[in-house]
Order: C-alpha cells, then sequence, then structure tokens
C-alpha cells in the first residue's frame, strides 16, 4: 500500500495466471464517503484480499462507491461481491448492459472469432480468461453519465468519454488537482488491447485514437492507470500510443499484399507480437483471441478510412487493399 496523493491510496490485486500480473486498486478517501477504483478478477484470492483492505482502510461498504471504468472482467469481477455488502456501483450504461447480458456478449465474442478464422484452432470460449473469472450475479449500478461528476472529500471527479478499449469506457478527471482515473486507456510499457467488438460499434481502433489526442490537451500531472507502472508524461506515452498503432497499420497493409483476400487470422499471422512463441500456431488460446481481435480493429480501421474492405465466405471474412 502506498499514498499515491493526499488521501489517494494504491493497493495491488494479484490477476493469477495472467500477462497482466496485477490491477491497481485505487482508494479515494473523504470524510463522509470513500471510492474504490475497479476491482480485479471474481476468485477466492480477490475476495479474501478485498475484505483484508477494506478493514484496512478502515472503508464502510455502505458509504463506499465502487466506480468501474469499464467491463472487463480483471475489473468488473468482484463486483457484485462488493455490491451485495452494500457497496454502490458505477459503470457506464453501454458496458453496464454488456455485463448483465452475459449470454449475448459472449456469443458475440464467439461469432466475431468464427469472422476471424478462428475456427480453425479449435476457439472455446470457455478458456477465455474473462469468461472464466467474469462477475457471476446481475450487477445493479449506477450509471455512469459523461459530463456528470462525483463529489468525494476535497474531490470532484468528472466522468468523461475514453471509450475505444471497451465501447464504453469512462475515466474520472479531477480537474483542480490534475488528476485522471484512466483504466486501461492509457499504460506504461504495454500497449492496451483494441479490439474489434462487432459491426454495430463501429470503429475502435479510431475512437480510441480520438481519445487519446482528447486527453493529450488535458492538463494531467497525476495520471492514475489500471496496471503496471504509473505514469509521470502523459503526452510521451500517448505519442508512443500512436506510433505503435500506426506501425501495426503498416503491418496490417504489408499482410493484405501478401495476396489478394485474406481472413483476419492470416493477416494476425503475418504481424509482430511479444509474445514467447515461435508462431501463431503455437500462441496460447486465450492469446490468439486477443491478437486476432486487435488485428481486426486495425482492419476496420483502414476500411473506415477508405483503404480497405471485406467480403463473407463461409462465415468468415476477408479483407483486400481497395484501388
Amino acid at each position: 500500500m502506498r499514498e499515491v496523493y493526499k488521501n489517494i491510496f494504491l493497493e495491488e490485486l494479484s490477476l493469477p495466471n495472467n500477462p497482466l500480473k496485477y490491477l491497481n486498486f485505487f482508494i479515494i478517501k473523504g470524510k463522509d464517503r470513500s471510492m474504490v477504483v475497479d476491482c480485479g478478477f471474481n476468485i477466492e484470492e480477490t475476495r479474501e484480499r478485498m475484505l483484508e483492505i477494506f478493514e484496512k482502510h478502515s472503508l464502510d461498504f455502505n458509504n463506499t462507491i465502487l466506480y468501474l471504468t469499464h467491463l472487463h472482467s480483471d475489473h468488473v469481477g468482484l463486483s457484485s461481491f462488493l455490491q451485495e455488502r452494500g457497496v454502490e456501483v458505477y459503470i457506464s450504461k453501454i458496458d453496464g448492459d454488456i455485463v448483465n447480458s452475459p449470454d449475448q456478449q459472449w456469443a458475440k465474442v464467439y461469432e466475431n472469432a468464427m469472422f476471424q478464422g478462428l475456427a480453425e484452432d479449435n476457439f472455446k470460449i470457455e478458456e477465455h480468461p474473462g469468461y472464466k473469472y467474469a462477475i457471476t450475479d446481475r450487477l445493479e449500478y449506477t450509471e455512469a453519465v459523461v459530463g456528470e461528476y462525483i463529489d468525494i472529500g476535497d474531490f470532484r471527479f468528472e466522468i468523461i468519454d475514453l471509450s475505444g478499449h471497451t465501447p464504453g469506457m469512462t475515466g474520472l478527471y479531477e480537474r483542480e488537482h490534475k488528476i485522471l482515473f484512466c483504466g486501461d486507456h492509457i499504460l506504461f510499457k504495454i500497449t492496451p488491447n483494441i479490439t474489434f467488438w462487432g459491426f454495430e460499434y463501429g470503429d475502435s481502433l479510431g475512437t480510441y485514437l480520438d481519445n487519446l489526442d482528447k486527453v493529450y490537451d488535458m492538463d494531467i500531472e497525476h495520471l492514475f492507470s489500471s496496471h503496471r507502472a504509473l505514469l509521470s508524461d502523459h503526452r510521451k506515452r500517448i505519442d508512443e500510443l500512436k506510433l505503435h498503432h500506426e506501425k501495426r497499420l503498416q503491418e496490417v497493409r504489408k499482410a493484405l499484399n501478401m495476396k489478394e483476400y485474406s481472413s483476419v487470422r492470416d493477416v494476425t499471422k503475418n504481424m509482430h507480437w511479444e509474445i514467447k512463441s515461435r508462431n501463431f500456431d503455437e500462441f496460447p488460446q486465450s492469446q490468439k483471441s486477443f491478437a486476432t481481435g486487435e488485428a481486426h480493429a486495425h482492419l476496420e480501421h483502414l476500411r473506415n478510412l477508405g483503404e480497405v474492405d471485406y467480403i463473407q465466405k463461409d462465415e468468415k471474412l476477408y479483407y483486400y487493399l481497395k484501388g
């Protein structure tokens, strides 16, 4: 535990068997009520750790808000456990409704995997970490509305739109103290996974890049992200993230040049990934899903820019360069 700002504390929640390693769990203390940000996987180890943290920080379940930045299981998994004890839960309506529709959510993940060509890899939902460690009960949440405020002690947090990583991810900006809780929007040394959520959600990478530009212009001295070390220069990191995605787009263009029509899986295999495997065929199942989802988001961004298009054949999408 460490105090990262006056009355703001950081604890780490372990994420077992996950390359992210741990979640940065933030506690904002106020005189009348407190707030915690995100809550880790739905596993016994985290449940026990959470009870220890609440006791150590003298947090009252009935006077504590749980703010969920987005729908991923490492952020919402334990939310129903805390809700049952009296904690009020905030999340955006978009992500909250997805969390509360698990059958539809995972059917969509499976459908996207088939579009991408992962039937060839015997894709199984049951092996997806988000499925294994997900929330088990319906979330009775308060909608986190962009532009509204949450007051905790001396802090006045504005809810801001940080969608891209998920369709409804939000953050908390404290203008006077120059603080931003950004979830997975900006991470140090690792890049947030920007995936294809479905055609109904549009160009997720384009949305993400636009929201990076928005944060770039904000006055921030304390950027509190959900994983790894905390950042001191958000603009430098944003420049690095934008360069990363431009290189990714170049890799996608190069992969599409290799043949007339390419499945998402074909494109993914010809991109560079920081995974300790000799080739795509040896990737762990979960990493295949994350990689193809990210490749697909980049393909859809290029389609939005008018550079590529696709055809559908045998429940699989095939992309090609236009012109």
